[in-house]
């Protein structure tokens, strides 16, 4: 089985579903092999949380959802209220764990349902909290008017003071199997889900800036740039700057990379710049968490500037391998003349030589400073013999060169072309 579970207490119906003969709650095990109909990845808990209370509000209402781990593994708990089916009152109370794969899923659901006289739990709360205290918005989605309404009654605080409540026993029994449940490595050793764009998703195309600490700025326009968090940073920084995704020119012999992203799926594709055989366009995708400028500049510092730098020199020697020059710019979808660093190999003299030029002459910049010739001159050039650490080496002229621009560093881009 997928997920292993304590069956303390339950009684084995078929080889997928367990009993509890004291109470009649009901435990299912169920693998679906196709790819997670989940509307955000775990670890954009916002995204997930708006996406689910949408959904379940068809059907019923959310009462909470979690990311929590199943030993090592995350999983999705959700707990929802439905309506008994051709019933006029009562409710049923559902606890799952669902584990994503990429191309598969394994969900525990625990099923409890009121019996009897129905109610009780909800008249007794109403008369301790009151009428006007009772009802209020959804925590996981303001907008949303559920089938079975949001109230005070279904918090966790009052579960002790109904212990046979089929809500209360979903919750123990949720809270049980996230301390002891485990899955099974075969299945954990998956690759791991990232939600794609639903088909019939509009996809906005937008130009990357540069990724520091973690987070990645795109541009929809010169004066629309979003900030978002990389769940994936690896899948991003080893494809951006590489010359594999798709471009677009901000003149006519300078290119900057293009992204098409999903804001409902917080989903970017990579697609590739080149058909493949049979005449496609492929790509990746991998997910992204939307956050305020003001996180995402919070995680520009000395360490996480250094380490971008240090990966766009790895993009200057890709560039140069190539035939391309690399260029450190102000962000956006249009060319600014200036400020820019640009990083490129030209053959002298039958000897590769490594270039890098910067405008305006970055006055006081470490080592910049100390090689300018001329007081007066609009711009600076530093070059020497081309080898892997000098190609690499010129992303950390141009972090010094950028330090003396009015530019922050999360409002950065690069741009390619063919050497001139």
């Amino acid at each position: 089985m997928p997920i292993a579970f304590d069956t303390t207490g339950f009684q084995q119906h078929d080889q997928t579903t367990w009993f509890n003969p004291s109470t009649n709650d009901q435990v299912s095990l169920s693998y679906f092999e196709q790819v997670p109909d989940l509307p955000a990845a775990l670890d954009d808990v916002t995204s997930l949380r708006h996406g689910l209370a949408h959904l379940t509000s068809e059907v019923g209402c959310l009462v909470e959802a979690h990311v929590v781990h199943l030993g090592q593994v995350p999983a999705l708990l959700q707990i929802v209220k439905l309506p008994i089916p051709n019933q006029p009152s009562g409710q049923a109370f559902l606890a799952s764990f669902t584990v994503p794969r990429a191309n598969a899923s394994a969900v525990l659901k625990f099923q409890a349902v009121e019996q009897g006289v129905t109610g009780v739990r909800e008249s007794v709360l109403m008369s301790q909290v009151g009428f006007d205290n009772w009802f209020q918005p959804h925590p996981y989605a303001v907008d949303v008017q559920g089938k079975l309404p949001f109230h005070v009654g279904d918090d966790p605080r009052w579960d002790a003071q109904f212990p046979q409540h089929p809500l209360s026993r979903a919750r123990a029994w949720a809270h049980h199997v996230a301390r002891t449940g485990h899955v099974d490595p075969r299945f954990a050793a998956l690759p791991d889900f990232a939600p794609s764009p639903e088909v019939g998703a509009t996809l906005t195309t937008v130009v990357p800036g540069l990724p520091i600490g973690g987070y990645l700025p795109l541009w929809m326009d010169d004066d629309d740039v979003s900030y978002w968090r990389m769940s994936d940073p690896g899948t991003v920084l080893n494809t951006l700057g590489k010359g594999a995704l798709a471009r677009t020119p901000v003149l006519e012999n300078r290119f900057r990379d293009l992204v098409a992203l999903d804001p409902a799926s917080s989903t970017i594709m990579l697609t590739d710049r080149y058909r493949d055989d049979s005449g496609g366009v492929s790509g990746s995708a991998t997910p992204l968490v939307r956050v305020a400028e003001g996180e995402a500049r919070a995680a520009v510092t000395a360490e996480t500037v250094l380490e971008a730098f240090r990966w766009v020199g790895l993009a200057s020697e890709a560039a140069a391998d190539r035939g391309e020059y690399v260029a450190v710019e102000a962000g956006g979808i249009t060319h600014r003349e200036k400020p820019y660093v640009l990083m490129v190999v030209r053959q002298h003299n039958g000897q590769r030589i490594s270039v890098v030029e910067t405008s305006p002459v970055p006055d006081e910049a470490p080592i910049w400073h100390d090689q300018l010739v001329h007081e007066a001159a609009t711009g600076q050039t530093m070059s020497g013999p081309a080898t892997p650490e000098t190609i690499r080496g010129g992303g950390l002229l141009a972090m010094y060169a950028t330090t003396t621009w009015d530019v922050h560093p999360s409002r950065l881009a690069l741009s390619f072309g063919p050497i001139p």
